[in-house]
Order: C-alpha cells, then structure tokens, then sequence
C-alpha cells in the first residue's frame, strides 16, 4: 500500500524510525544481558549503532512507500505535454528507479557521454518482450521527440517533482547524452 501524502509518508517514516531503534536496541539488550547503562560503554557502542542503522533501514523502506504526490505530477506533465497517458503506479516506479542513481553519477555519464543503453542492451531487449504494444508506442512517441523539447519536458518534471535528475537532464550539457541515447534506444526497440 502506498501512503497517498508526502507529509503522512515522512511522519510514518520518523515514527518507524523511533519505535524501531527502541524495539532493536531491547532486542540487543535481552539477547546479549547487556544492563541499560552499559549500552554506552565502547564494546557495546557497536550494537547501539547497528540497531540504529537497522531502524533508519526500516524508516527507509517506509518513506519509501511513501507519496505517490510526485508520481501524480509528473504523471499531468507527460500527459499534457506529450499526450502520453501513463499509470501512477508506473511512473512512481520509473521515479523510484531513476532515484536510486546518484545524481553525481548522472553528471559523470554526462561529462563522458556514456551510452547507458548499450550497457543495458540486453536488459533492453529482454524488457522488450515484456511490453506491451501501446507501451512500445508511447516510448516511440518519446523516442521521437526532439532533444530540445525532451530537456523542456525534463526542465518540467524537475519544477513538478523537485528531482534533482529532471534538472541536470534539462541543462544543455546533457544534450549529446541525451541524443546518444535516444538514438541508441531507436535501434535496440525499434531496429532503426
């Protein structure tokens, strides 16, 4: 289930945070007869930490399943800027996705040109069978827009969702990456 609101997803993800650092840090100490005040001493200060890391993780996967507000947005832009109707639940997936790329790594691809989608070819082409027809249209219909008109779409997304991704995207830098990429994209899909 995915939480509707940003704010109830960040409230929820603290909460998860704040029980679960109370809910390990007891395990540890039933499991290890370790008394309270010596949780601070130096040879237990490796178990307090390990418990707040495994709390922030579970914080982590609760945010995560936070606010579709984001997807929503970019959902309306792609729409009335392309006409390309795409499932919420799809794009806060594709948004999920491109946010696991540190976006210090997008400037290096950008920086070096790299062909992203020659690295994930065969990925690409597995995926591909997977699709459906009105999808492959829809990434044609992509595909075949402008570079120009794709970093005014990027420039879009990122004044929608915030993403720091749509930004660098949308910087005219990322215009050959962009081009490469898209052209190399035609040829896996689409044999051109």
């Amino acid at each position: 289930m995915l939480i509707k609101n940003k704010k109830l997803a960040i409230m929820a993800s603290i909460l998860t945070f704040i029980v679960g650092t109370i809910l390990f840090t007891s395990i540890i100490l039933l499991i290890g007869q370790i008394p309270v005040p010596e949780l601070w001493e130096r040879q237990n200060q490796l178990y307090f930490f390990t418990t707040i890391l495994a709390a922030a993780g579970l914080a982590s996967l609760v945010y995560g399943r936070g606010s579709t507000e984001r997807a929503s947005k970019a959902v309306k832009v792609l729409d009335e800027t392309l006409g390309i109707e795409v499932k919420n639940n799809v794009m806060y997936k594709i948004l999920r996705a491109l946010e696991q790329m540190p976006s210090f790594v997008l400037n290096q691809y950008i920086s070096m040109n790299i062909n992203a989608v020659e690295e994930f070819e065969d990925h690409i082409k597995a995926y591909k069978s997977k699709i459906g027809h009105e999808d492959l249209l829809k990434i044609r219909k992509i595909a075949e827009t402008p570079v120009g008109e794709l970093q005014d779409l990027m420039e879009k997304l990122y004044t929608e969702t915030k993403m720091e991704h749509f930004k660098i995207l949308a910087q005219p830098e990322a215009e050959e990456l962009i081009t490469i990429n898209v052209q190399e994209l035609k040829k896996v899909l689409f044999d051109e």
